[in-house]
């Protein structure tokens, strides 16, 4: 391991001194072999990076039924049968939760389609944990335990609201796309206060999800960060997605 992940702060827990290895802000699972480079690393305790893995290994076990980015079939047909023959607790959790659901494409036709049980706060707590990393990666700060991560799966109200946010004056701005797709982010950092951010990410071209009203969104996840929770997350929140939708 490099020396140069040993002995920092942790990005995710912000312990002094705690870190053991470089942890890979999007698992390289999430993405094909070729873009493994885009990958930025993160100084990680082990009880951290132990604790994102597991959240990484559920996710990466079911999103890709949902993805629409360019690799999505690819990345379906080569990995997600090995993982979950090594993940048979998922495998039956997946296999007895299936439905079928009426889903409106782009197009505007109505397609009878299967659909997957997922975890949102699973998800939801993992999307602010490479939101943690990529505000180290791209500014170096790293947020303390004073600092609130705020994830919310946007609806379009929600969304408006992010692009406000994301218009305004900013010391900082960052906008990529790692993995064709996989993970697409925009980030601004406030001119007065290093912590304060606002991101909007995808993953795999943002995901068809049913809040379990019957009603279907394209999810694009909304971070907020800042010394305390803001106000607006009640009128914005989404109850976490009860099942991700097979294109």
């Amino acid at each position: 391991m490099s020396k140069r992940f040993k002995g920092k702060t942790c990005v995710y827990c912000a312990a002094a001194g705690a870190s053991d290895t470089g942890d890979h802000v999007l698992a390289r699972g999430f993405v094909g072999a070729e873009h493994h480079g885009q990958i930025p690393k993160v100084p990680a305790c082990v009880a951290c990076n132990n604790k994102k893995s597991g959240l990484e290994t559920y996710c990466a076990g079911v999103l890709p039924f949902g993805g629409r980015h360019a690799d999505a079939l690819e990345n379906l047909a080569a990995n997600v049968p090995k993982r979950l023959a090594k993940n048979q607790k998922l495998h039956r959790t997946l296999a007895a939760g299936q439905t079928r659901v009426w889903s409106r494409e782009p197009s505007g036709l109505l397609v009878n389609t299967m659909a997957l049980p997922l975890d949102g706060e699973r998800l939801e707590e993992l999307v602010g944990l490479i939101a943690r990393g990529l505000m180290f990666h791209h500014w170096g700060v790293i947020l303390g335990p004073d600092i609130v991560v705020d994830v919310l799966s946007l609806t379009k109200h929600g969304e408006t609201f992010f692009a406000g946010h994301l218009n305004l004056n900013a010391k900082q701005r960052v906008t990529n796309d790692i993995g064709k797709g996989a993970l697409t982010y925009e980030g601004v950092q406030a001119v007065d206060n290093d912590a304060i951010s606002f991101w909007t990410l995808s993953l795999y071209g943002s995901l068809v999800m049913d809040g379990g009203d019957g009603e279907h969104f394209m999810s694009k996840f909304g971070v907020m960060t800042g010394p305390k929770t803001v106000a607006e997350r009640a009128a914005q929140r989404v109850a976490s997605g009860n099942y991700i939708i097979r294109p």
